[in-house]
């Protein structure tokens, strides 16, 4: 059974691991945007530093109110400035699934009938916004990282590193 310190860990492991790509991002990464009309690296970094606790919190107040009142504070910050916002998420984030009850996660109702979402209970919602944006958008980011010229990055980037977990190095045969 999932539980809510499980689903948390899952979100902020993946936070993690888009901190550690914010620091692989070559020079010049941050206007790099694949097509005209997508994001650039930067807005997408920007996105990632909202997303996930903007949708903890729209699963919580059964709003996105969140969002429009802390958008624009996320839309200005500069590149150095995310791995403090995505810190200041991750604090967040934790703040608001341990404010949470066990009962509340697996069978509160989130209410997006008005958004044209349809009812699901906090744990469906969470996972299938929070972690799932969450983990979408850090791979995004590995692309990003990779096609603006950091092509040293490999799947391990992708999928395992923190910046605290260590590569396995190949064996040695004698």
């Amino acid at each position: 059974m999932l539980t809510k310190n499980d689903l948390r860990d899952a979100i902020l492991y993946d936070f993690k691991i888009a901190q550690a790509l914010i620091a692989k991002l070559p020079d010049g990464a941050a206007d790099y945007r694949p097509t005209a009309g997508q994001r650039s690296t930067l807005e997408l970094a920007q996105y990632l530093c909202k997303v996930g606790q903007g949708c903890t919190h729209a699963g919580l107040d059964g709003n996105f109110d969140w969002f429009g009142s802390n958008s624009e504070r996320y839309d200005a910050l500069t590149l150095d400035q995310i791995p403090a916002a995505l810190d200041e998420e991750m604090a967040e984030i934790t703040r608001l699934f341990d404010g949470m009850s066990d009962d509340d996660f697996a069978n509160k109702t989130v209410d997006m009938e008005a958004a044209n979402m349809g009812k699901w209970s906090l744990q469906e919602w969470l996972l299938a916004t929070t972690l799932k944006f969450t983990t979408a958008y850090k791979l995004q980011l590995f692309l990003y990282a990779k096609a603006s010229g950091n092509t040293a990055l490999d799947t391990w980037d992708a999928w395992m590193d923190t910046g605290g977990v260590p590569r396995p190095q190949p064996v040695e045969t004698a």
